[in-house]
């Protein structure tokens, strides 16, 4: 069936058009008007109309990357149905370099927004009239928090079918089941017409994770594959089984000191193996050994060589079955490169 015009920010956007537009926030004190950049891939036939964002805090650039890697593809002239994706959701916070928007609040906890509430509730009920209110599917990227570097991982509400299969075709190592409303995720309570929703988090802020972005990349070309909005491969694209839990618990740190990691990001681990050792900054004494309490696979972990008391350490993700797959960059996702 043919595609029906879009509009965005009062513009027509025709069946068929790859745009790319503004969308104006609210001013700032300076009167300076910042805008939006937001691509529209309007494909002929009528889809799914999925909403792609990244940068939801300005110190986020995997999200970006990744963004522009997909843009770039040859295989979206195959689109069915609609694309839009945001690369930077927070133009304030990436020119500051800043999680946060002008007035200190996180846009992150500000959907769906207000018209007449603050400047973060302000630019969240903007983006929610003007795009999240066109999306039937969306997927959110994102980076670890500040100091903080995560193995690639999805988060969505797996209770709903079709967010289910959205994290299953995107093809993570670790899917978190979360019943969390905050940010995007909001977008799968909704009374009406929910729509389905993935968070699919790498690496860490100020940084560029390689294997992360290119991971997210192929991630979300499973996913429009599965949406029926690019043609499915004869041969299967799916990951290896991912990993599916309930928020696996942090392992704090009991004291202070230099903190040396002796496993990485996504190594298999056993019950009682050194994780990290705490050591005293002015001295030779080790103050405190980090030992796995169980089997499993290291989910992320601090990236600050001095840790504080009661500071987060490290995740660790609970493996009980031998024939669960280890996650190296090797056998994450053997596909096919893109095109």
């Amino acid at each position: 069936m043919k595609n029906k015009p879009l509009t965005i920010s009062n513009l027509s956007i025709q069946p068929g058009e790859k745009i790319a537009l503004a969308l104006p926030t609210p001013e700032l004190y300076t009167c300076a008007k910042i805008h939006i950049p937001i691509h529209v891939l309007h494909g002929k036939k009528q889809g799914p109309v999925l909403v792609i964002c990244a940068a939801m805090h300005g110190d986020e650039m995997n999200g970006i990357a990744m963004i522009q890697k997909l843009l770039n593809l040859h295989l979206l002239k195959s689109l069915t149905g609609t694309l839009i994706a945001i690369p930077v959701l927070n133009i304030n916070g990436l020119i500051m370099q800043s999680r946060s928007l002008p007035d200190q609040r996180d846009l992150e906890g500000s959907f769906p927004g207000s018209e007449t509430g603050s400047f973060a509730s302000r630019l969240a009920h903007l983006l929610t009239t003007e795009i999240f209110s066109l999306a039937t599917h969306c997927i959110d990227l994102h980076a670890g928090e500040p100091q903080m570097e995560k193995q690639p991982q999805v988060h969505t509400l797996m209770q709903y079918e079709e967010a289910k299969n959205m994290a299953r075709a995107f093809g993570a190592p670790v899917t978190i089941d979360t019943d969390s409303q905050r940010g995007l995720l909001w977008l799968a309570h909704k009374e009406e017409n929910p729509v389905p929703t993935i968070i699919y988090d790498t690496g860490e802020p100020m940084r560029l994770d390689v294997h992360g972005i290119r991971e997210g990349v192929k991630g979300i070309v499973r996913v429009m594959r599965h949406l029926q909005m690019l043609p499915a491969q004869k041969a299967s694209a799916y990951a290896e089984e991912s990993i599916v839990v309930n928020s696996p618990p942090w392992i704090h740190s009991s004291s202070s000191g230099l903190c040396r990691f002796y496993k990485s990001l996504g190594d298999r681990i056993h019950k009682g193996a050194l994780i990290a050792r705490i050591s005293d900054p002015f001295g030779t004494k080790n103050k405190e050994e980090i030992i796995a309490p169980c089997d499993g696979v290291i989910l992320a972990r601090t990236s600050r060589p001095i840790v504080n008391e009661g500071d987060t350490i490290v995740q660790i993700v609970e493996t009980t079955r031998s024939h669960e797959p280890i996650l190296t960059e090797e056998n994450l996702h053997p596909e096919p490169p893109l095109s």
